[in-house]
């Protein structure tokens, strides 16, 4: 199938790929929030959605707590983080996964407005995750009604990067990760991929563009919380659902992370969006299946939280 052309949003502000230079980021963000509500179907209703301040590495930030009907008043939690390649996407963009993502779970999410780039470069964003998730599985645990003991980690494409970076970092306190077509590293982004890979939503011009936006040497990217998938120290992560897109660059790199967890004894399981393109899970009304996948995907993290 065709990959969709970006909505008028997009084009007004002259963006013909998600991440052109740095020096468009603010005009990119604006876009992502104008164009989202008309690329999502609208996500069930919860029992609660909260806004909060959680510390992050430098000061608070923003962060939004789902709770689904019918939660306990203490639960598990999975802790959210959003894609947009480190430079553009925040809770707005990703309001309406994490409502689907919380309510067909059946357990709370809270997502966190981490620093982006070009403003803050690596490695904010991660230090500003780190400082969240510590504080979710100690003194905010009982301010979301989070169980210590089961919170996962989760996210889309940069999102997934971080997700999967704060499991090797915190392994002995995640009970489960769920990485969605995951940005996984940023060494090798020009190997040979057919055409088809080179879609509006993700493009090897895009990588590039990310690398100059978030890393301040292009040299950095071979450190483990730029590019997770060169750890070689993979034993005692906690489960992981891999979830790929099968018109994606990144398609690769989440099949060879699935391997090496694998080959680690980690359980991993795996689902390809078949003939779906990079960012998919925002993109429910106009991709068709794409919704059936994501809620097919909570109900895996679903079992993961419960263990």
């Amino acid at each position: 199938m065709d990959t969709p052309n970006w909505p008028e949003a997009f084009t007004k502000f002259g963006l013909q790929d998600p991440l052109e230079p740095a020096r468009a980021a603010p005009r990119m963000r604006e876009a992502l929030l104008a164009a989202t509500p008309h690329m999502d179907v609208r996500p069930p209703d919860l029992a609660e959605v909260r806004d909060l301040m959680v510390p992050g590495a430098e000061g608070e930030r923003c962060a939004r707590l789902y709770r689904p009907n019918g939660a306990d008043e203490a639960g598990p939690c999975t802790f959210y983080m959003h894609g947009g390649g480190y430079v553009v996407g925040d809770l707005e963009s990703h309001d309406r996964l994490c409502r689907r993502l919380a309510a067909k779970s059946g357990h709370r999410v809270l997502a966190i407005d981490y620093r982006l780039a070009p403003e803050h470069v690596w490695p904010a964003g991660v230090e500003d995750c780190l400082a969240a998730f510590d504080w979710l599985c100690g003194p905010g645990a009982e301010t979301v009604g989070a169980l210590p003991d089961r919170i996962a980690v989760a996210g889309d494409s940069a999102g997934g990067g971080l997700a999967a970076i704060l499991a090797q970092s915190r392994r002995d306190r995640i009970c489960f990760q769920l990485l969605i077509y995951p940005l996984l590293q940023l060494v090798e982004r020009r190997k040979p991929r057919p055409k088809l890979l080179e879609g509006h939503l993700l493009s090897s011009f895009t990588l590039d563009q990310i690398v100059r936006a978030y890393l301040s040497d292009a040299d950095q990217a071979s450190e483990l919380t730029v590019s997770p998938l060169l750890n070689n120290d993979l034993a005692g992560l906690p489960p992981a659902h891999i979830v790929a897109a099968e018109l994606d660059p990144l398609l690769d790199e989440g099949q060879a992370y699935r391997d090496r967890l694998a080959a680690a004894g980690i359980p991993v399981s795996y689902k390809t969006g078949k003939g779906l393109p990079h960012g998919y899970f925002n993109l429910t009304a106009i991709l068709p299946g794409a919704k059936g996948l994501v809620d097919e995907t909570a109900l895996v993290l679903g079992d993961g939280l419960r263990g």
